[in-house]
């Protein structure tokens, strides 16, 4: 890893797409929980609405909300989502897939779980965007898992559970597990004789 701050990331998925995610990933409030308001009312910062209790999944409009996160927290974004799924064989790493795109879009929507989370995940990019150079950032990074520190325990979990959620909704990630959903087969070859072996020995040991 170069000591030179990596290069801007550069936006993978388009804003559609993102938020197609936050509907699959886990905020079914995030798009039917009625129409949303959030941020202060004076001080010169405009109020943002959601989408309503009827958004169109399939083909959601524009968001009617800016996204928030500045360059140097999207590439901090980038580094930790391949640092918790990095490209392995023929998958992807995370941030190749367009995965700091969808943790801009889940902290600046204006809903619930997303205000909860909005400074949680912020405030834990803004201290690892401090780390500089290569070594520091290694080390930041690694000591992220095992981290005593409540609020840093609460960032890693929640951006680590963001990142994985958002990548296994892509094909590159059904592919990685090995995902074969809606794909229609000729014929179903049943449990290999493996599976079978190991249910009668199960079976056997209940006396069935």
């Amino acid at each position: 890893m170069s000591d030179q701050i990596p290069q801007a990331y550069v936006s993978k998925i388009d804003r559609r797409t993102a938020l197609t995610w936050i509907g699959v990933v886990g905020a079914a409030t995030a798009v039917g929980a009625g129409v949303v308001v959030y941020g202060p009312k004076t001080g010169g910062q405009p109020s943002t609405r959601g989408y309503g209790t009827d958004p169109k999944l399939a083909k959601p409009e524009p968001a009617p909300w800016s996204r928030i996160m500045v360059p140097a927290q999207l590439q901090t974004a980038a580094i930790l989502a391949d640092f918790i799924l990095p490209a392995s064989g023929a998958a992807p790493s995370a941030s190749a897939l367009g995965v700091p795109d969808f943790i801009d879009e889940w902290v600046s929507a204006p809903y619930p779980d997303q205000l909860r989370d909005r400074p949680i995940i912020m405030n834990g990019l803004n201290a690892l965007v401090l780390k500089a150079g290569a070594a520091e950032r290694a080390a930041a990074l690694a000591a992220l898992p095992g981290s005593g520190d409540p609020a840093t325990h609460a960032f890693w979990k929640k951006f680590r559970r963001l990142t994985i959620g958002a990548y296994y909704t892509t094909e590159a990630g059904f592919k990685d597990i090995g995902y074969i959903g809606n794909v229609a087969r000729a014929s179903d070859p049943g449990p290999s004789d493996e599976v079978k072996a190991a249910v009668e020995q199960q079976l056997q040991k209940l006396g069935l």
